[in-house]
């Protein structure tokens, strides 16, 4: 078995290494992580794709995701091998992941350390918007790059380049004609009736709030929420409007490095793909 680079045309395989292990389908989600990172997988004799992963760089920062072994080779190392190999490939830069409950194990063998529990608050939200907030476009992007590089101590232009064309609603809050806030709203697959608000960054919480409701209001349907630990009062109030944990993952940094940046205004993650 060998370790290859993926790339998009590489879709068909990933979802269907997804579906091997019951993960949900979310075309959308996959196409954008492999389109802005660069994604490894190991190939079997037959060529069939049996473990993946995505690398996602900006600048000195590195999120690794989607690591996952098909069925039928759990249990032989290969998850393992494929993160020890993109580690080798982020270098230097603070390496950062989710990991759920079951995959924990494996990172703690590798070095990673928590930082955070991270809770995935779901369900219908029940809120009129506040209209604080209004629609952004892509006139907003520099200022939008501005503020997250200011919160994320690195630039993520690649992440967020195509944040217009892959969410369906992203919005900003000013006050006194400067971006203090915004966040998007969007669907990890054509087939799929959740819709996740995420990022929110904001350098307050009741910004974060309004930002929240004003998104969130607007979905018919399942609304989902990542919130860490350190920002309890935003879980508290979700639940207030309806949504609920439904799972539970830690955010873990390779050897417990700290993250850079001014955390405290990352209120919700984009993705736990990406941080």
């Amino acid at each position: 078995m060998r370790v290859r680079t993926l790339s998009t045309t590489d879709l068909g395989p990933c979802l269907a290494l997804a579906a091997d292990r019951e993960w949900p389908y979310e075309d959308r989600k996959w196409e954008y992580l492999l389109d802005v990172g660069q994604g490894y997988g190991i190939v079997d004799q037959s060529g069939d794709l049996v473990a993946s992963t995505i690398l996602t760089t900006s600048g000195d920062l590195a999120a690794i995701s989607m690591v996952l072994v098909a069925a039928r080779h759990a249990r032989q190392g290969l998850g393992t091998r494929l993160v020890s190999h993109v580690l080798t490939e982020a270098g230097e830069s603070t390496v950062h992941l989710h990991a759920t409950a079951l995959g924990r194990p494996l990172y703690e063998r590798l070095g990673f350390r928590s930082l955070a529990e991270v809770d995935a608050y779901t369900g219908t939200f029940e809120a009129d918007p506040g209209k604080c907030t209004r629609v952004a476009d892509q006139e907003d992007l520099a200022a939008i790059l501005a503020l997250d590089t200011a919160v994320f101590g690195a630039d993520r232009s690649n992440v967020l380049s195509g944040l217009f064309a892959f969410a369906d609603e992203v919005r900003v809050m000013e006050r006194d004609g400067e971006l203090v806030g915004y966040a998007a709203r969007w669907r990890p697959g054509t087939e799929m009736g959740t819709t996740i608000v995420g990022p929110v960054i904001a350098v307050n919480p009741a910004d974060a709030r309004a930002l929240v409701t004003d998104l969130a209001a607007g979905v018919d349907g399942q609304v989902r929420v990542d919130i860490d630990d350190k920002h309890a009062e935003l879980g508290s109030w979700l639940s207030e409007r309806g949504l609920t944990p439904a799972f539970r993952c830690d955010l873990m940094t390779l050897g417990g490095r700290p993250l850079p940046g001014d955390r405290q205004g990352v209120h919700a993650p984009f993705m736990q793909a990406l941080g």
